[in-house]
């Protein structure tokens, strides 16, 4: 008894939601008996849900499994039936034998809008009615964790991650966080089912409404909340299972694009913008965004590429809004701009007058602050991207309200 206390108290204590599964799963599966445990993520839009096998558990031995890069190649719910009855029904089910012969239960996961997996368990003899209270009563627990992860994660009126989460998900997307931190419970990741090129860069974009202050001030901010939830339906249904996306604050989106060849990423992006342009939202009618957006680097961290991809975001805003524009192209047209305003090697006596100097070291400026530098990134004071985010409107002299 005193074991499976401290087991729950460690289960609450959790804050990362890989980890927060892998407990539930593993808990489960030792507290019952269970030879084998196996938690399924139900992922996709109501009419057309798919099975992730998320966590599986075996002989103590755990092992995760990432969502392939495309929905497609996930199984459609109806193809378990027993996984579908069990969903219609919401509620715990025996499901019939697996291939050792031993007995099988699916137990439904609620999440805040319905189900949202399931938990499957094998063992050799039937599971008693205490066992199946027990496991239903976990799920209980880890419904209401992820409730208090989803207040503290996510956005209340998009349902996206917020900016606070940011920070630790563009860690864990470059895969620093897994370098540095200790895992709770050991485990084994699968590869993907359609690997990634990890010779390919991921990249950030950052997306922000145009002129989104005049739609308040026009239609007020209700109508403005809703263009910002119709901008994230539209992002939801733009981007990859894998790729993430956030609220940053305001009318500002973020997304993170898992590795992907650079002459892709344009189409990708300018295929969000030219959904958003296309859509007639309510009582506004036509509503535009713009975006700018860079390969994420080596030695980046989260505050140096996002501000590289917000450069770029407000030289869209300053060449007419409804655009995508690449920061690295920002980059390379401001070094040669830099290069064409210095002395000529045919002219050795003209010296750059004041205002072409003050326009070369303008441009050469703009190019350091674009393109990435490790030794800055390594020496640059600690700011958090949230810290960025928030305090930027009142140093950066633009109008945010573009």
């Amino acid at each position: 008894m005193i074991g499976l206390v401290n087991s729950l108290a460690d289960l609450t204590s959790l804050r990362d939601r890989d980890e927060l599964e892998i407990a539930v799963a593993l808990l489960s599966t030792n507290a019952v008996g269970a030879s084998t445990g196996k938690l399924w993520r139900l992922l996709g839009d109501p009419g057309e849900l798919r099975l992730h096998a998320r966590i599986m558990t075996a002989d103590g031995r755990v092992t995760i499994n990432d969502p392939p890069a495309e929905m497609a190649d996930l199984p459609r719910l109806d193809s378990r039936q027993e996984l579908r009855v069990c969903h219609d029904r919401n509620m715990p089910l025996p499901v019939g034998a697996d291939a050792n012969g031993g007995r099988r239960y699916v137990f439904p996961i609620a999440g805040t809008k319905g189900i949202v997996g399931f938990l499957e368990l094998s063992r050799d003899a039937p599971l008693p009615i205490d066992r199946q209270r027990f496991v239903t009563d976990l799920l209980r627990i880890y419904h209401n964790q992820i409730q208090i992860l989803d207040y503290s994660e996510n956005d209340e009126l998009t349902g996206l991650p917020n900016r606070k989460t940011f920070d630790a998900a563009f860690d864990h997307m470059t895969r620093i966080e897994a370098r540095t931190r200790p895992q709770i419970v050991q485990y084994e990741r699968l590869e993907r089912r359609r690997p990634l090129d990890s010779d390919e860069p991921r990249w950030i974009a950052v997306a922000d409404v145009d002129l989104f202050k005049s739609i308040n001030d026009r239609f007020g901010h209700p109508c403005g909340d809703t263009v910002l939830v119709s901008l994230a339906r539209l992002m939801r249904g733009a981007f990859r299972q894998t790729d993430r996306l956030f609220r940053c604050g305001g009318e500002e989106f973020v997304i993170l694009l898992e590795p992907t060849p650079a002459r892709f990423v344009a189409t990708i992006l300018d295929r969000f913008r030219a959904a958003v342009a296309s859509c007639d939202f309510p009582l506004v009618g036509s509503v535009t965004i713009s975006v700018g957006y860079t390969a994420i680097g080596p030695s980046d961290d989260g505050i140096t590429a996002f501000s590289r991809a917000d450069e770029a975001l407000y030289a869209a805003k300053r060449q007419g809004r409804n655009r995508v524009i690449c920061a690295d192209d920002l980059a390379t047209e401001a070094a040669q701009a830099a290069i064409d305003a210095a002395p000529r090697a045919d002219q050795p006596g003209r010296a750059p007058s004041n205002s072409e100097g003050l326009t070369a070291r303008a441009r050469v400026s703009s190019t350091a602050l674009i393109m990435p530098d490790s030794s800055r990134a390594k020496n640059a004071p600690a700011m958090s991207t949230y810290s960025l985010i928030a305090t930027r409107a009142g140093t950066s002299g633009r109008d945010f309200s573009s």
